[in-house]
């Protein structure tokens, strides 16, 4: 077990969750974990910030198996007797031109977005260690719809259960609603 702080974003292959990789690893001090599903993307994006003389390192994560969500619980437990900040960014988004149908889109987006965040929280938050932080990126990207918020509400709700410390991100002003919800259901 060690006493290097360690960070874990999810979902950080690519996009926000690969900037936000970038910058803590100039900043935080500790271990810095670009978590993706396919491996050899997160290799690429790992072997992309080293190219600017960065140090993150890589686990494989895929959230919507809860296997993949124990074998990091336990490697983290393992090498670090728990986890310092904890950054849920993985999720997906259909386009909104996307032809799948919506019961479709709302079942893969529920699958991944409430249940496999729950997941997550439920297996890693007991790992946070005291003033540890996890951090939930809520993104209303491009149909701010009832439907995202209240499935964000709820993750946030549980996950508050769960620890006392819990920061929501989220770019758009809509975030009013996310934040009305959430008191409500507290």
């Amino acid at each position: 077990m060690s006493s290097i702080q360690v960070a874990v974003v999810t979902g950080s292959n690519k996009g926000i969750g690969l900037a936000i990789v970038r910058a803590l690893c100039k900043k935080f001090s500790g271990d810095v974990y670009l978590t993706a599903r396919d491996t050899g993307r997160g290799q690429a994006a790992v072997a992309k910030l080293q190219e600017e003389g960065l140090k993150p390192l890589f686990h494989q994560l895929d959230i919507n198996d809860l296997q993949s969500i124990q074998t990091l619980r336990d490697f983290l437990k393992e090498k670090y007797g728990g986890l310092n900040v904890l950054v849920n960014n993985a999720g997906i988004a259909f386009k909104v031109d996307d032809p799948t149908p919506f019961h479709i889109q709302a079942e893969e987006t529920l699958k991944t977005n409430f249940f496999a965040t729950k997941d997550i929280c439920n297996e890693l938050l007991p790992l946070i260690k005291p003033l540890g932080k996890l951090i939930m990126l809520c993104f209303l990207e491009h149909h701010p719809s009832p439907f995202v918020c209240v499935k964000r509400a709820l993750v946030i709700k549980h996950c508050l259960v769960l620890c006392s410390a819990v920061f929501c991100i989220n770019p758009f002003p809509f975030i009013l609603c996310c934040i009305l919800l959430i008191l409500l259901l507290l």
